[in-house]
C-alpha cells in the first residue's frame, strides 16, 4: 500500500516526541481513516484531536473530495465534521 502510495502514516511530536498517529488509506479523492492513537500522557492537549483535524486539513490541501471515518460512533468524528451515512446489507439467494 504504501508503494502504492494509498498508505499515510501521519505522526504528531511535542518537541520531538511523538504523542499521536494516524494511518489513513488513500484510494482516488476519499481518504479513509483506518486508525488512530495518542500517548495519553498528552490528552490535556487534545493531541488525538488535533493529529485526525491536521489528517483532515493535509487531505484538503492534497485535493481530496471527502473524508470518511468509516464505522464508529465515537464523539470526536461528530467534533470533527463527521456524519452518519446509513449503511445496509443485502444478501440473495438462488433456491433451487
Amino acid at each position: 500500500m504504501a508503494k502504492a502510495q494509498r498508505l499515510r502514516l501521519n505522526m504528531l511530536e511535542l518537541n520531538g516526541t511523538p504523542v499521536a498517529a494516524t494511518i489513513c488509506l488513500d484510494y482516488h479523492d476519499i481518504v479513509y481513516l483506518y486508525n488512530s492513537g495518542y500517548d495519553p500522557k498528552f490528552s490535556w492537549l487534545s493531541v488525538g484531536l488535533i493529529s485526525k483535524a491536521m489528517c483532515i486539513q493535509d487531505s484538503i490541501r492534497r485535493g481530496k473530495k471527502r473524508f470518511d471515518f468509516l464505522k464508529g460512533g465515537e464523539q470526536y468524528k461528530y467534533h470533527l465534521g463527521g456524519h452518519e451515512i446509513p449503511l445496509y446489507a443485502c444478501s440473495l439467494s438462488l433456491e433451487q
